[in-house]
C-alpha cells in the first residue's frame, strides 16, 4: 500500500474538514478503500472521536459485502452508533464513491435528506439533481429560493458531463452519488462524508431532530423490470 499517496490525499481533504463542535462518529468502510484514508484524515482532530469498522482492505468484503444497500448490511453500524451513543454514523461502498448515513437513533437518513443538508450547509448557487430526485429536493424551487435547480439523466457520465457544462457547484443523486465542483466535478463520498460532519456540527440539534423537522413525502423503491426482447421495447421507447 502506498502511504505516501495515501498522506497527500488524505492532506487534500483534510483542508475541509471543520467541525464546530464535538461529535462522535461511526464509520463502517465495508472492507473497501475509505478506511486508510479515513483514519489518516480523522487522526488528531480534537472535535472528533471516531471509531472504525470493516475498516481494513479485504477483496472478499467479509462483514456484509461491498454495497451498503444489500439487506442487512447497515445492521452492524446502527447497533455500533446505538452502542456508542454516536452522533452520526456513515458507511461507504467498496470503492468510497458511495456514501450513506445513520442518525444518532439509529435510523437510515434518507439520500434526499443528506442533499438537502448539503445544499444547506454549502450554498450552492447551481445544483444538478437526477430524475429520481424526490420532492424534499424539488420543492426548493418553490421556497423563493435563488438556487437554480437542473435536471439530469440518471449516471454519474451524464451529471459530470452536465457540470462542467453549466458549472454547477453541487450535484445529488439518489444512489448515495454527491459531486463537488470544489472537486474536480466528481463524486466523492468521503467529501461528502466531511460535509456533512461539518454541517451537523453547526446544527442546534441532533441529526434525528433536524430528519424529523423535515416534511415526509412517500418514496417508492426503484422497481426493475426483466423483459423479453430488450432491443425490441428500446426501439419503441
Amino acid at each position: 500500500m502506498n502511504y505516501e499517496f495515501i498522506n497527500i490525499y488524505s492532506d487534500f481533504l483534510k483542508k475541509n474538514l471543520n467541525p464546530q463542535k464535538k461529535l462522535k462518529v461511526i464509520f463502517d468502510c465495508s472492507n473497501g478503500t475509505a478506511g486508510p484514508i479515513l483514519k489518516q484524515l480523522t487522526i488528531n482532530n480534537e472535535q472528533l472521536t471516531t471509531y472504525f469498522i470493516n475498516d481494513k482492505p479485504d477483496g472478499n468484503f467479509p462483514a456484509h459485502g461491498p454495497n451498503p444497500l444489500k439487506s442487512g448490511a447497515l445492521k452492524q453500524l446502527q447497533n455500533k452508533v446505538k452502542k456508542y451513543k454516536a452522533d452520526l454514523g456513515i458507511i461507504f461502498d467498496a470503492d468510497g464513491d458511495r456514501v450513506f448515513f445513520i442518525d444518532n437513533l439509529g435510523r437510515f437518513i434518507n439520500p434526499d435528506a443528506i442533499a438537502k443538508l448539503l445544499i444547506w450547509n454549502l450554498k450552492p448557487k447551481k445544483i444538478i439533481i437526477d430524475v429520481r430526485t424526490g420532492w424534499l429536493i424539488k420543492k426548493i424551487k418553490n421556497q423563493k429560493s435563488k438556487i437554480k435547480i437542473i435536471k439530469s439523466r440518471v449516471g454519474h457520465y451524464f451529471i459530470k458531463k452536465l457540470m462542467r457544462k453549466i458549472d454547477a457547484d453541487f450535484s445529488a443523486e439518489y444512489s448515495g452519488h454527491y459531486y463537488f465542483k470544489n472537486f474536480f466535478f466528481v463524486d466523492s463520498g468521503i467529501l461528502a462524508a466531511i460535509e456533512i460532519i461539518n454541517a451537523i456540527s453547526k446544527l442546534p440539534y441532533s441529526m434525528a431532530d433536524f430528519m424529523d423537522l423535515l416534511p415526509q413525502y412517500y418514496r417508492s423503491p426503484e422497481i426493475n423490470f426483466k423483459i423479453k426482447n430488450p432491443e425490441q421495447f428500446i426501439k419503441k421507447i
